[in-house]
């Protein structure tokens, strides 16, 4: 270095290239680091949406082109399941506060049949949970074919009743009307998923008719009084803490919203096939003596063939206590009404013959036919369990109707984790 500690002009242009040199491979690293870190956080992304955004979003069925996603699916699982859950619990109570008493035997077996009826229900929810979102889908494009819709404000009303709060009828009125104060009242709380009941088919099935036994409980109870109706206040109260507890289970409002939407749409799919339903249809009357064993069967066979009366020897003989008092009678019924071995019989036997022993799951009967009709006007009680029968009927029919495509992409890890450790839970309980 000369003297004086100052670089020659060569050195100097040297420790400047150097520099520069230092300078470029400086920024080639960082960008080469800064194309790494957005590799990765592509990555990340890439993975967070595929796992949060695009499973969620694939379809899990799909209906006449339309799908049905595994978000809605997941979100109707922990609903229902919380829904279960509740009732479960509410079971175990009620049956732990009877402890022993063996006056309570009867209501403990009630119990205990409804809790192992609810594991169940829990056990199979996913995929009865994916036919329940299917059913709807097709039950959303019937209605849409046929014009009914379902508007917000019906949706509103519903989901009012379902809190126990109804809005007041307004009443015209002469002068000013008085200001309505809004009281909190006790109420009972909804459970987490309030579910609509299943309408029972009629199965038409003849059973031996046992006296119920109703356990006695003591004194009667003086009857509680009629609940307060709640306020609007404790209404709206109530509701935003219940949609709060949804979004603790990742489920939105928009989620209960579509829900309630599809129950009301049920309902009107429902009134309007019940209102298709026939009236009138073929039928017919007969009386039958139910019996414990063939055997038995063929020994009256032979009394009636000696020519002792049909409806003296059920009062004698018959097991269905529902019916012997009145010589067996079972009064006029059509197709559908009754298992199938008593129907097939009935129907094809000549007015006023005598059946050959005929078994079927509850016994063996003789059936005599009495009467018969191409178009006899239904009975009230026959044509409201039609009418309650008809979108149940329809239901199954476009199951199976080949113009409905229904597609199913089901697979275990489309279930919530959440509900996967309740359904593992009831699994143990049956250990």
């Amino acid at each position: 270095m000369p003297k004086g500690g100052k670089l020659s002009p060569q050195e100097n242009r040297k420790l400047q290239a150097r520099h520069a040199r230092e300078a470029r491979q400086t920024r080639v690293l960082y960008s080469a680091l800064g194309g790494v870190a957005a590799m990765i956080l592509l990555v990340l992304a890439i993975g967070y949406y595929q796992e949060n955004i695009g499973k969620l979003n694939a379809p899990i069925a799909q209906v006449n082109g339309v799908q049905l996603s595994v978000r809605e699916f997941q979100a109707r699982t922990r609903y229902q399941s919380a829904s279960l859950i509740s009732q479960f619990n509410s079971l175990q109570s009620n049956f732990a506060q009877m402890g022993n008493d063996p006056s309570m035997a009867f209501l403990q077996q009630y119990f205990q049949q409804q809790a192992t009826s609810l594991i169940n229900e829990i056990l199979s929810l996913p995929r009865n949970e994916l036919e329940r979102m299917i059913e709807d889908e097709l039950v959303r494009q019937e209605a849409a074919r046929r014009k009914i819709v379902v508007t917000t404000d019906e949706v509103d009303e519903e989901v009012e009743r379902e809190f126990g709060y109804f809005r007041a009828t307004p009443t015209p009125t002469v002068g000013p009307s008085p200001t309505a104060t809004a009281t909190s009242t006790p109420t009972k709380t909804p459970t987490l998923a309030p579910t609509a009941t299943a309408t029972a088919k009629p199965t038409g099935t003849i059973t031996p008719t046992t006296p119920t036994v109703t356990p006695t409980l003591g004194p009667t109870e003086t009857p509680e009084p009629t609940a307060t109706p709640l306020s609007l206040l404790a209404y709206q109260d109530r509701k935003k803490k219940f949609v709060e507890s949804l979004a603790k289970s990742n489920i939105s409002e928009t989620d209960f919203r579509r829900l309630i939407e599809a129950s009301v749409l049920r309902n009107k799919l429902q009134t309007a096939l019940g209102n298709e339903v026939a009236t009138s249809g073929e039928q017919v009357q007969a009386r039958h003596i139910l019996f414990k064993t063939y055997e038995d069967a063929v020994k009256a066979q032979a009394r009636l063939a000696k020519g002792e009366d049909f409806a003296t020897l059920a009062k004698e003989l018959s097991e269905d206590t529902g019916s012997k008092e009145d010589g067996g009678n079972l009064g006029w019924f059509g197709r559908g009404q009754m298992i199938k071995e008593f129907e097939d019989a009935a129907f094809a036997l000549p007015v006023n013959q005598v059946s050959t022993p005929i078994t079927s799951t509850y016994g063996v009967h003789l059936i005599q036919k009495t009467g018969a009709e191409a178009n006899r006007p239904y009975d009230e009680t026959t044509l409201a369990q039609k009418k309650n029968a008809a979108l149940t009927e329809w239901l199954n029919k476009a199951a199976i109707d080949p113009k409905n495509q229904i597609e199913r992409f089901y697979k275990d890890e489309h279930v919530p984790t959440d509900v996967k450790k309740v359904i593992a839970q009831m699994q143990n309980s049956f250990q």
